[in-house]
């Protein structure tokens, strides 16, 4: 039986809608969930096969509409870890009356109970200084919310939950990635989506196959819950998914399948003969692959490394939307686009982000083929040089 396992983290749980939204694409049937705190309440909508349900809670999730009014007027987190702690010290944390309110608005208990998607939590009893973890037939009904909002109280953020005169708080203190749990309810397969928040892990104690889903990208603070982190996180889960299932390709960048090898196919062997034109002694190169970290790489491999490297960086650079799902073509335009104004905010003294004597003034040392003073930097500023050769590559 495949399991689908989701770990505990705040506001970074919006990204395992996107994973989910992925999962339905590519007809993934999953027999179990397990999850801790955010990912127990993800499973719970998950169990009930509500995707559309889940996505517009998300989309519209803020720090309002979990804790009302008393809340500070920017979202830097100085002051959110202000106002969590003044919280705690007058109220031993952020009230769950509002996020009790959300999931009982959301949740159908009726489909929950009766999904043939089997389902577990993981909370941690404070009174007894245990762990609990429970399945949907160990959970009555009527205190299935209570449970919900016991595996996701992250305390000291937020309140400890009481059920039944005892106190209860988030699932991460024990197993925020309840992959034992699942193979414990028969899993045979798991797909792990490990939202690398704060929290405890433990090692599996079968050997079983395991998927593991996790962030390439920088998620939300997992504190801070706001509508477009949101949105972003989504969108990171769905594409770091379909990269996963060999549906999608890239890492940081996200491009259609078949992109990465046409633009190769497109541009190696200019890229090659600029780059023998610089390197132009073994030694050089030597210490050049030394400086990229690219030694232990198979040469017919190496080209291939160097183009995602190079994209990747250049995008980081050069402000490119990494939500965004690619042809290579535009990526490219949108690359020379954002280039050519960086020149240009350059030559009219205007600030740019791009620092001095890296990428931009070697791209225009390659302009004017001084391949002598590049080759000075080729030790030193080894990635700048490969970007510096792309730009001028794309640009001929």
């Amino acid at each position: 039986m495949k399991a689908l396992v989701l770990s505990g983290g705040g506001s970074k749980g919006s990204y395992q809608i996107g994973v989910w939204k992925a999962l339905k694409k590519l007809h993934i049937k999953i027999e179990i969930i397990t999850g801790t705190s955010v990912g127990a309440l993800n499973g719970a909508l998950m169990t009930q096969k509500s995707y559309r349900k889940a996505l517009k809670l998300w989309k519209q999730m803020n720090l309002k509409i979990l804790f009302g009014e008393d809340l500070p007027k920017n979202n830097n987190l100085i002051d959110l870890y202000k106002m969590y702690g003044n919280q705690f010290l007058k109220n031993g944390g952020m009230d769950s009356n509002l996020l009790e309110k959300i999931i009982l608005k959301t949740l159908n208990i009726k489909k929950f109970y009766h999904s043939s998607i089997n389902y577990g939590l993981v909370t941690y009893n404070l009174t007894n200084k245990k762990p609990l973890q429970l399945t949907k037939k160990e959970i009555p009904q009527e205190k299935l919310i209570d449970y919900l909002i016991a595996s996701a109280s992250c305390y000291p953020a937020m309140k400890k939950k009481e059920i039944e005169g005892k106190e209860y708080i988030d699932g991460g203190f024990v197993d925020n990635l309840p992959i034992n749990l699942a193979i414990s309810m028969g899993a045979t397969e798991i797909i792990a989506i490990d939202l690398q928040a704060p929290g405890r892990k433990t090692k599996p104690k079968e050997k079983i196959k395991i998927t593991t889903i996790k962030p390439n990208n920088k998620l939300t603070n997992f504190l801070l819950f706001d509508e477009d982190g949101s949105k972003k996180n989504i969108k990171y889960g769905y594409q770091d998914t379909m990269k996963k299932y060999g549906k999608l390709e890239g890492k940081i960048y996200t491009f259609k399948k078949g992109e990465l090898e046409k633009n190769k196919k497109q541009y190696q062997k200019e890229y090659k003969e600029i780059m023998k034109k610089i390197l132009n002694s073994q030694t050089l190169i030597n210490s050049f692959k030394e400086g990229i970290k690219l030694t232990k790489i198979e040469k017919e491999k190496f080209i291939d490394k160097i183009f995602l490297q190079t994209l990747e960086d250049l995008g980081k650079k050069f402000d490119l939307d990494n939500t965004k799902i690619y042809r290579i073509k535009n990526f490219n335009k949108q690359l020379k686009k954002n280039l050519h104004k960086k020149i240009q905010e350059k030559s009219t003294n205007q600030p740019t982000i791009i620092p001095k004597k890296t990428v931009l003034d070697l791209y225009e040392k390659l302009q004017q083929n001084k391949l002598k003073e590049i080759r000075k930097n080729a030790i030193i500023n080894t990635k700048e040089v490969l970007e510096a050769a792309y730009l001028y590559t794309i640009n001929k």
